[in-house]
């Protein structure tokens, strides 16, 4: 079973994943100079999705911290033993199969391209 990716826009849309996930933590895995960040959801013991976030620069941190009541997201090298903060761990994959490589590198060059049309696009209409 191949497993669909979902690619989110920004890290708290992946933390708002987390928020009804049974196990909250992140995975981070490098891919050439692109760093993903994903949490697999299963169904029937398989992954069946795949959220992802990624970024250029990887985030600065072991912890993710969630303030429960402000919504802000800090990235932290520390625990946080502060009641306002859903703590979640970024594991550091050192290999995955989750997914293909290969599949993954495709889709994020191809919302690269997308990005870079639509900013064309924009800059033309203006």
């Amino acid at each position: 079973m191949t497993a669909k990716l979902i690619r989110l826009k920004r890290l708290i849309d992946l933390i708002h994943v987390l928020n009804v996930s049974q196990i909250p933590l992140v995975h981070h895995y490098q891919l050439n100079s692109t760093h993903v960040y994903f949490v697999p959801v299963t169904l029937g013991g398989e992954p069946s999705v795949i959220y992802y976030y990624e970024t250029a620069q990887p985030l600065q941190g072991g912890y993710i911290l969630f303030n429960n009541f402000t919504g802000e997201v800090l990235v932290s090298n520390a625990w946080a033993s502060d009641s306002k903060y859903s703590i979640i761990p970024i594991i550091e994959v050192e290999h995955q199969s989750f997914f293909s490589e290969k599949e993954l590198l495709s889709e994020i060059i191809r919302h690269r391209r997308l990005n870079k049309k639509e900013k064309l696009e924009s800059a033309v209409i203006k």
